[in-house]
């Protein structure tokens, strides 16, 4: 047994699994009765008040497998089991919108594909118009227009290359499901920026979508 330890111990020098930080680590792998417990820590992402900008507060969890006579296939895999439970921690830490597991794959739209998944998105809720001067979106009495370039927009869905896909790098790249045709990210921008009122435009602005009254 002490050799499948030592072999998910060799295992645990790599993080490879999608969303898995990549502090993590393992603390301890030990033989308790029947089965294999696996202690594993990575660093906490969240700032909390009075945090100085490195606090080394660490969170930790434990796995536990079924001994077996395996060999060193099963200590890998254990410690991609380690791996994703942890990403899962990961993304319910930061509330994240990613899939723990999934792999990334950058995705690049193109002008014609984004901007019709843009009218089916607005459409599912309201009446659409695609006008000249942007697209018309009508709920009963209240009207919000996006005045959006279509390169812009195909630029804006299309993701980063994979070494930027998860933006401070603390992470392994991961995969980003897509809400009604767009990418949740997305999705989750254009409720935040009508959700809480109307607004008359919606523009999209050095990579950036606002809205306001006009």
């Amino acid at each position: 047994m002490e050799r499948q330890l030592e072999a998910v111990r060799r295992a645990s020098a790599v993080v490879d699994v999608p969303g898995t930080p990549l502090s993590l680590r393992l603390d301890r792998a030990e033989v308790v009765a029947d089965r294999v417990r696996l202690r594993w820590s990575f660093v906490d992402p969240e700032v909390l008040p009075g945090d100085r900008e490195s606090h080394n507060r660490r969170i930790r969890g434990e796995l536990e497998v079924p001994l077996s006579q395996a060999h060193d296939e099963t200590a890998s895999g254990w410690w991609a089991d380690v791996q994703l439970a942890a990403a899962r921690r990961y993304k319910q830490q930061i509330d994240a919108d990613w899939s723990p597991g999934e792999p990334y794959v950058r995705r690049i739209w193109s002008v014609d594909e984004a901007w019709q998944a843009l009218l089916d998105h607005l459409g599912r809720h309201a009446d659409v118009h695609d006008d000249k001067g942007g697209i018309r979106v009508v709920r009963g009495t209240e009207q919000t227009t996006y005045r959006i370039d279509p390169a812009d927009w195909a630029a804006y869905l299309t993701g980063p290359e994979a070494a930027e896909s998860t933006g401070d790098g603390d992470i392994v790249p991961v995969g980003t499901p897509l809400s009604e045709g767009i990418p949740v990210w997305v999705a989750d921008e254009l409720l935040e920026v009508t959700g809480s009122w109307e607004p008359a435009v919606v523009e999209l602005v050095n990579g950036e979508l606002v809205g306001r009254d006009d």
